[in-house]
């Protein structure tokens, strides 16, 4: 009696500590859901360890809506020491593709990714240069590409750089590569067409827009072939994107060059697009980081929708000295669509660091993009 006494002592014991880690198990579960589907908090960079930030503004994604994950960079730039550091003279090819190896990874995984390039790519006939006036080899396309990219804005202050001859090339080229061109057109019908990329049954419209083209003038009648900056254009590029698209990015090249903050002319350019029905306001131009912002929009039906503007992506990759333009970031931004609202909920912007390093290697200089922060 006293055996069985102390094995169903046991036995009842051994329950007990079952129930309790049990229960323990079901509470650590709970509260970890509810905290996953509160509202998230910004987080911080650490400057020093160069990690990414993610500031989100919306709870955790709802079980069967679609997400999609949009990766946008700045200014690829191609100077002259860039151009000729791809350049093969034993088999006179260009090979472009070092210059993203590293950051291939965080480009491709995106389900979309766009790029600002500030070149034209003119053709060899046209001789291949620099700065000032910017006229690159068509591997550039394939280096792109190979990246992961798929949208190439190729509306910007240097898109004319060889003129209607080279800005028409360009998209050619691109095309031809597979890649999609945002921003500058071979005509009017083209140039009306929005360009809409469905991702995981959410179509998403992409604009692109130019402060200027450095003095090239635009063909007075040919005023398709650039689209630059004008508020009434913009708006009405705006509503007809949103008749066939969930979501609406637009690319802006503006701002001041070598100007850290954004100034107030682009805030109330960005904000104007935003509430005319933009989802993301993204730009280039000024060469160096400029902080990014929320910024609440009136949704028409009595309640606010928190949009995101980053107004300067900074340098992905370029030869420039100047102070910060050798760093960047990849801008990733997970969109959501609402299936019962049909609403387009940005869920979580996460900015990655990025620089560029330049070193020298068998006689000639290498340029390659890295992930985190610059050691300095």
């Amino acid at each position: 009696m006293g055996k069985s006494w102390i094995k169903g002592s046991i036995a009842a014991g051994m329950a007990v500590i079952f129930i309790a880690v049990f229960l323990n198990i079901v509470f650590d579960f709970e509260q970890k859901l509810e905290n996953d589907t509160k509202s998230a908090v910004a987080v911080t960079v650490d400057s020093d360890k160069g990690t990414a930030a993610s500031i989100s503004s919306s709870p955790c994604c709802l079980p069967g809506n679609p997400t999609v994950t949009i990766a946008a960079v700045g200014d690829v730039m191609m100077h002259e020491g860039q151009i000729w550091s791809g350049y093969d003279a034993s088999t006179g090819k260009y090979d472009y593709t070092p210059f993203f190896h590293d950051v291939k990874q965080e480009i491709s995984t995106a389900d979309i990714a766009i790029v600002n390039m500030e070149t034209t790519l003119g053709g060899r006939e046209s001789k291949f240069t620099g700065y000032p006036r910017f006229n690159s080899p068509d591997e550039l396309a394939d280096a792109l590409k190979d990246a992961g990219f798929d949208v190439i804005v190729t509306s910007n202050n240097h898109c004319l750089d060889r003129g209607e001859k080279g800005a028409l090339r360009t998209r050619d080229v691109l095309e031809q590569k597979g890649l999609s061109a945002v921003g500058t057109y071979r005509s009017t019908d083209e140039r009306d067409r929005i360009l809409i990329k469905e991702i995981n049954g959410v179509k998403i419209a992409f604009l692109a827009y130019t402060y200027g083209t450095n003095g090239n003038p635009v063909p007075k009648d040919k005023p398709y072939l650039v689209n630059l900056i004008d508020e009434d254009t913009i708006i009405k590029d705006l509503a007809k994107a949103r008749e066939s698209a969930d979501a609406v990015v637009v690319y802006l090249h503006f701002g001041q060059e070598y100007q850290r903050t954004a100034s107030e002319r682009q805030k109330e350019l960005s904000r104007m697009i935003l509430e005319k029905g933009a989802d993301v306001v993204m730009g280039s131009h000024p060469h160096v980081i400029q902080p990014g912002e929320w910024v609440s929009v009136a949704d028409g039906k009595g309640s606010t929708v928190e949009k995101y503007v980053a107004y300067s992506l900074g340098n992905f990759i370029s030869a420039q000295r100047f102070p910060h333009t050798d760093e960047g970031m990849i801008l990733k931004i997970i969109i959501e669509k609402d299936l019962q609202s049909g609403r387009i909920i940005i869920k979580d912007v996460k900015e990655i660091p990025t620089w560029v390093d330049k070193f020298k290697k068998q006689g000639k200089m290498r340029y390659v993009v890295k992930l985190g922060k610059k050691n300095v």
